[in-house]
C-alpha cells in the first residue's frame, strides 16, 4: 500500500513540475499593447489616491473612464515598479503556472484521475497559448476554473465554505475584470436547470406511478446543494456593488455589446472554425466520444458544453472559456468511458509511467515540447520595436521639449495598435486599445473609435477627420495606407519631422 501511495505522490509532483515548465515555455516575453496602459492606469490610481472615473491619458477633454480592471492595473503597476519589464514577464509566467496547476488539480479532484487530467491540462494550456499575456484575463481564467470546482463541490456536499468562496470570487472578478463578471453567473445555470429537470421528472414519475429512469447517454441528477447554490447566486449578484466603480459591473457589458467596437476588434469577432484547426480536432474528439462510445454525461455537462459552444461561435474570445470549462467535461467523459472496461485504469497507468523508463519518456517528451515553444522567445525583446514606436516616442518627447511646447497642447493623431505605448511614455493620444472609452456608449457624443476606423481604412478622407479634431501632428506606420497617400500625393502641408525603420512623424502646417 505504501508503495502505491508513493507512486501516486511521485506522479503528482512530476506532473506539477512538467506543467510549470510547459507554462513557462508558452509565456511570451514580448509585452502586448494592453499591458502598457494597464501599468499607467495603476500608477495613476496610486498617485491620485482614488478612482476618479475620468481618463487622464487622451488629449480629448472630459472623457469618462470606467476603470474596468482597476485592481489588476494597480497590481501590475506595483509589479512593474518593483521589477520593471522583467517583473511583468516573471509575473505572467507565475500566473500561467498557477493557471496550469489549478486546471490540473481541479480536473484531478472532480474527475478522480491524475493521468488524463495531466494530459488534458497540457492540451488546455496549448490551446490557451495565444491568451497567456499580462492582461487581467489571465487572472480571471484562474478564478473561473476555481469557480467550477466550488460550484460542483457545493452542490455535492452542501458545505457553506464553498458558497463563501463563490461570493469572494464574484467580488474579485468585479474588481479585477468587470467585463467578464456577468459570465460567472452563466456557469451557475446548467446546474440549476438540471436540478429543475430532476424535480420535474420526479413529479411526473410520482403522478403516473412509475420509477425515474436515467437516459442511455444523459444522466439527470438531483444534487442536494443546488438550493444553497441559488442563494449564493443571488448574494454574488449583489456583490457587484462591492467595488469603487458604482454600477459599472451591471452596465459595462451591455454598453460594450451595444456599440460597434466589438465588430472591429479581432478577438471579439465570430469564430471561423475552418481557421482554428486545434478547435476542430477538439470538437471532433468530443463528438466521437458522444456518438461512438457508451460514455454517459450529466445534463449539466451537456448544457454547459452547448452553452459555451454557442458563446464561442458568437465571439472567438469565448473559446478560452470553452477550453477551460470544457476540460472538466471532456475529462469526465473520457474517464467514464475507459473505466467501463478497466476500473483501475488510472492506478495501472501511473504504475507504468512511474517506472524508470516511463519517467524518462514523459519527462523527455515534455522537455522537448517545452524547448520547442520557448526557443523563439529566448532572444525576444520586452518591447517589439517593429510594433511600438520605441525610437519615435523618444524623439517626440525630446522634440517638443526642445521646441518648448507642452505635450498636453499637442493634438497628435496616432493609430490604435500602439496608442497604449505612447501613453505609457507620457504622450497624450488620439486613441488607444481601450476601445470603449472612445465610443458614444461610454461618452455621449464621442465617436473617436469609428472616426479612427473610417480614416485609417480610407473609408473617409483622413484630412476631414484631421480637421474635425484640429490635429497638429501625425504618427503612422511607414507602411500604412494613410502614409502611402501622404508620401505619394506630395501633400505640401505635411512636414516630415522624423522617419525611422517602422514609423513616420509629421507636423501639419496650418
Amino acid at each position: 500500500m505504501e508503495k502505491k501511495i508513493n507512486k501516486n505522490l511521485l506522479f503528482e509532483l512530476l506532473a506539477i513540475v512538467l506543467i510549470a515548465l510547459f507554462c513557462i515555455s508558452l509565456t511570451p516575453k514580448t509585452l502586448q499593447n494592453d499591458t502598457y496602459y494597464t501599468i499607467k492606469i495603476g500608477e495613476h490610481i496610486i498617485q491620485n489616491g482614488e478612482i476618479d472615473m475620468m481618463d487622464p491619458f487622451s488629449w480629448h477633454e472630459n472623457l469618462e473612464y470606467t476603470y474596468p480592471h482597476w485592481l489588476y492595473d494597480v497590481m501590475i503597476y506595483f509589479i512593474y515598479h518593483l521589477g520593471g519589464m522583467f517583473g511583468i514577464y516573471l509575473s505572467t509566467c507565475l500566473f500561467a503556472i498557477i493557471l496550469g496547476i489549478t486546471i490540473y488539480k481541479v480536473n484531478s479532484k472532480l474527475s478522480k484521475n491524475k493521468v488524463i487530467s495531466f494530459f488534458i491540462t497540457i492540451g488546455v494550456m496549448y490551446l490557451l497559448r495565444d491568451y497567456i499575456t499580462a492582461r487581467a484575463q489571465l487572472v480571471t481564467f484562474i478564478l473561473f476554473i476555481v469557480e467550477i470546482f466550488c460550484i460542483e463541490k457545493l452542490i455535492e456536499t452542501n458545505k457553506k465554505s464553498y458558497g463563501l468562496a463563490l461570493i469572494i470570487i464574484s467580488i474579485l472578478i468585479a474588481n479585477l475584470h468587470v467585463a467578464v463578471w456577468p459570465f460567472m453567473f452563466v456557469l451557475y445555470f446548467p446546474y440549476i436547470v438540471e436540478y429543475i429537470m430532476a424535480i420535474f421528472e420526479e413529479h411526473i414519475a410520482k403522478k403516473y406511478g412509475r420509477e425515474v429512469k436515467q437516459g442511455e447517454k444523459v444522466l439527470i441528477t438531483k444534487q442536494k446543494g443546488v438550493k444553497t447554490l441559488i442563494i449564493v447566486l443571488i448574494i454574488s449578484l449583489l456583490a457587484g456593488f462591492l467595488t469603487p466603480l458604482g454600477t459599472t459591473p451591471y452596465t459595462y457589458l451591455l454598453k460594450t455589446m451595444a456599440g460597434n467596437t466589438t465588430e472591429n476588434i479581432n478577438e471579439h469577432q465570430p469564430l471561423v472554425l475552418i481557421n482554428n484547426t486545434d478547435l476542430i480536432c477538439t470538437i471532433i474528439i468530443i463528438l466521437g466520444l458522444l456518438i461512438f462510445t457508451n460514455a454517459k454525461m450529466g445534463l449539466s455537462d451537456l448544457l454547459m458544453l452547448c452553452g459555451l459552444t454557442f458563446l464561442m461561435f458568437y465571439s472567438k474570445r469565448q473559446s478560452t472559456m470553452w477550453v477551460i470549462m470544457g476540460s472538466v467535461i471532456v475529462n469526465r467523459l473520457i474517464f467514464n468511458w475507459i473505466t467501463q472496461y478497466s476500473k483501475d485504469f488510472d492506478k495501472e497507468l501511473i504504475k507504468k509511467l512511474m517506472s524508470k523508463f516511463g519517467i524518462f519518456m514523459i519527462t523527455a517528451s515534455m522537455l522537448i515540447l517545452s524547448l520547442y515553444f520557448i526557443k523563439p522567445k529566448i532572444n525576444a525583446e520586452y518591447v517589439d520595436s517593429s510594433t511600438y514606436p520605441v525610437e519615435m516616442s523618444e524623439f517626440i518627447i525630446n522634440y517638443f521639449k526642445e521646441q518648448n511646447i507642452d505635450l498636453s497642447e499637442v493634438r497628435l493623431y496616432n493609430e490604435y495598435n500602439y496608442g497604449s505605448y505612447l501613453l505609457f511614455k507620457g504622450i497624450p493620444v488620439f486613441i488607444d486599445s481601450r476601445a470603449d472609452l472612445y465610443s458614444p456608449e461610454f461618452n455621449e457624443g464621442v465617436d473617436v473609435f469609428t472616426d479612427f476606423i473610417e480614416s485609417s481604412n480610407l473609408n473617409v478622407y483622413f484630412e476631414d477627420i484631421f480637421e474635425k479634431y484640429d490635429i497638429t501632428h501625425v504618427i503612422l506606420y511607414r507602411n500604412s495606407k494613410m502614409n502611402m497617400i501622404i508620401e505619394n500625393a506630395n501633400l505640401d502641408n505635411y512636414k516630415l519631422l522624423k522617419k525611422d525603420k517602422y514609423f513616420v512623424f509629421y507636423e501639419i502646417e496650418k
